[in-house]
């Protein structure tokens, strides 16, 4: 089994490629400056160059603010960019893994929601999504889409890293408090996307191709989860923060947020039998790899 994955230099290519190396699966990371996901013929001959099985696309939001704040690269990888990818892999023919976002969803259900609900985004970001998923599933056959929901890593700007380093400066940290959901460890969603990919590539019918969720457990808050995260880090180092402060947005802006984000990984569970594992341990297994970091090589390039 071979990879592809993009976004190198992003929390959960890195995390892809530490586990592939691990576990000795051929994974090969393209950093952005050596893909532009809207030039077909570029995209095409990178997938003709490595003949990968699978090519994982792996951008991930950047839940840094609740209040979601979208990445300057979406509008040009996603409105081109998946389409582009998505055809390049039916024509080459390698299936394609996309991951997607909890964003797809309004926020207005009272419990989990599941794959068989309407996606109906209030979000730019979730508006995004929501077209990278509709590109996949017409212009790839082959296709798994994992939508998952606040990822956080050691890896670059993101919640937890926001959080450490807030802690390490100032004596009050303010966390916007306006969602609940499910916190996500790159490292396991990592584990999540291997599993499908070993398990797809049996050949097992029926097929197992289609949309899935997977996310942390358990649900929670903005604010529990940054008090968390500190909590974890005073384990780790001296800080300077002595509490975390939830606040609330005032008039319009609190209804262009969704209130409720979690996802149900029932689907997933009954047919890989993936399990969910807590993202509290995932916040310790963070910043141990943050503060104590393995030697490694560069987990850029092929790696196998």
């Amino acid at each position: 089994m071979k990879l592809l994955v993009t976004d190198a230099e992003g929390p959960l290519a890195r995390a892809l490629g530490r586990l592939a190396s691990a576990r000795e699966i051929t994974a090969v990371l393209v950093p952005d400056a050596e893909l532009d996901l809207t030039d077909a013929v570029a995209v095409a001959a990178l997938l003709k160059q490595h003949r990968p099985d699978y090519v994982i696309n792996a951008y991930v939001h950047n839940d840094l603010e609740p209040e979601v704040t979208v990445d300057s690269r979406w509008p040009h990888l996603i409105d081109q960019g998946v389409a582009v990818l998505a055809e390049a892999c039916q024509q080459a023919g390698a299936a394609l893994l996309q991951v997607s976002s909890e964003q797809v969803f309004d926020g207005n259900k009272a419990t989990a929601y599941s794959e068989q609900d309407a996606a109906q985004p209030i979000t730019a970001v979730g508006r995004d999504f929501l077209l990278a998923e509709q590109a996949v599933r017409d212009q790839c056959e082959r296709h798994l889409i994992l939508r998952s929901s606040w990822v956080f890593s050691a890896d670059g700007r993101n919640f937890l890293t926001h959080i450490v380093a807030g802690a390490q400066q100032y004596d009050v940290i303010q966390v916007l408090d306006t969602q609940r959901g499910c916190p996500t460890a790159a490292t396991d969603l990592a584990r999540v996307i291997v599993a499908m990919l070993e398990q797809v590539d049996c050949d097992v019918e029926p097929p197992l191709w289609g949309t899935y969720h997977y996310a942390g457990s358990d649900v929670t808050h903005w604010h529990i989860f940054a008090e968390a995260i500190v909590k974890a880090t005073k384990s780790c180092i001296d800080v300077e923060v002595e509490s975390v402060e939830a606040i609330y947005p005032q008039g319009q802006d609190e209804s262009l947020r969704p209130q409720n984000l979690e996802l149900s990984t029932r689907k997933i569970l009954a047919t890989f039998g993936i399990k969910q594992l807590p993202w509290r341990r995932g916040v310790q297994d963070a910043l141990k790899l943050s503060f104590d970091p393995p030697s490694e090589t560069s987990d850029t390039g092929a790696s196998s």
